[in-house]
């Protein structure tokens, strides 16, 4: 057989470094190539063992005998050609019955080390079954090169199983890592949201107590009875919320009550400027929404209505089912909304707990006809189960 020239060496070994540099980044790379370009998986999957088969077989051919003993017969083109059809059988068969095996999720169940073991161990036994039938195509009984045929197939196939078997191992790490990684920043977004939530109702429930007490202290003065009547009402308003302190959510019959109880508190205040009226449609009182969002919208009702004209003013709260949603409406004969609405504090905090609790399944629109009204809609309905 004659010796390969140091030319053809130092190409061979060049090109056998770009080989197995390839043939590594494909392995790394493996579920993520011609993913857009192929679209049916197995094939895709054929196609890539294929190039990082190719690849690390030729990333060997320094020690590989057999691939001179074929450059000195038949030289550079058919020799390359050997490599392609072995490559092509190797893919159809070792590439494919390893897969099954990795595939099968009963397999899967096993520990990582037994897992992993039985993949280099079926890679080894069909390589070598592939490997054999083509050694005596190529050598005849020439024994020496069948050995060497043999031996080197164990450790290419022995090679490829432990890489395979280092690159999961890295992938289960790197996935163990970003589950990890993932679960705290889960754990860091439901404290953000829990500490909004729990800034939003100190801030309101405060504003609220001020404008209570400054009427009840004017009370005191003119009209005890009253005074006490509200001081009663402004009790159960602050029992219910101290009664919800730990849950961001409560039912629309609890949500109701407590705006009823605010608006009883105003029209004591206000006596005959005020009317309201209360309809939950039958069946929607046990739908849970955020606390302390009809409270804000009632007390914007009063404070630009009757506040703010001095007259007669008539607020109507309506909850009812419609389209598989819950519409939640409050109107007011008061002045129409301005073109340019700028909401203030309570109904911001209203849009701000929308946000948190029902994220993009909400709408909320102010409009001046038919009637002034505010409206939430609410796409995802939500059941207190003990409450039916």
């Amino acid at each position: 057989m004659k010796e390969p020239t140091t030319l053809e060496y130092i190409l061979l070994i060049f090109s056998c470094l770009l080989f197995a540099l390839a043939g590594l980044y494909i392995l790394a790379n493996f579920t993520r190539l011609f993913r857009n370009k192929i679209r049916n998986e197995l094939l895709r999957k054929n196609v890539v063992a294929w190039l990082a088969i190719f690849c690390i077989s030729n990333a060997m051919l320094p020690m590989s005998g057999g691939f001179f003993y074929m450059l000195a017969k038949w030289g550079w083109w058919w020799s390359i050609l050997g490599q392609i059809i072995s490559t092509t059988v190797t893919t159809l068969v070792v590439y494919n019955a390893v897969r099954l095996i990795a595939e099968n999720s009963r397999l899967k169940k096993l520990p990582f080390i037994q897992y992993n073991i039985l993949i280099v161990i079926t890679l080894i036994i069909t390589t070598v079954s592939i490997n054999i039938p083509f050694g005596y195509f190529l050598y005849g009984d020439k024994t020496p090169y069948l050995k060497y045929l043999i031996i080197n197939s164990i450790y290419l196939a022995g090679t490829t199983g432990l890489i395979y078997a280092v690159i999961s191992y890295l992938d289960i790490e790197r996935k163990r890592k970003f589950d990890a990684k993932e679960l705290e920043l889960s754990r860091m977004r439901e404290l953000k949201a829990k500490a909004e939530l729990d800034a939003l109702h100190s801030k309101v429930n405060p504003h609220f107590l001020y404008n209570a007490l400054n009427s009840i202290a004017d009370l005191s003065i003119t009209d005890g009875r009253k005074a006490r009547k509200m001081t009663i009402a402004l009790a159960d308003l602050f029992r219910y919320s101290i009664n919800y302190s730990h849950n961001n959510y409560s039912t629309i019959n609890d949500e109701v009550a407590m705006t009823e109880v605010y608006l009883q508190i105003e029209k004591i205040r206000f006596e005959d400027q005020l009317n309201y009226t209360v309809q939950v449609e039958e069946g929607a009182g046990h739908y849970l929404i955020p606390r302390f969002i009809l409270q804000p919208l009632a007390e914007n009702a009063v404070k630009h209505g009757l506040k703010a004209t001095g007259q007669m003013t008539e607020i109507l709260l309506e909850v009812r089912q419609e389209n598989n949603g819950l519409i939640i409406a409050i109107a007011d004969n008061g002045p129409a909304f301005p073109e340019e609405l700028v909401p203030g504090y309570g109904v911001k905090s209203v849009f701000d707990k929308m946000d948190l609790l029902f994220p993009d399944q909400y709408e909320i629109h102010f409009s001046n006809h038919p009637r002034k009204q505010v409206s939430i809609r609410i796409n995802k309905l939500m059941k207190n189960e003990p409450d039916l």
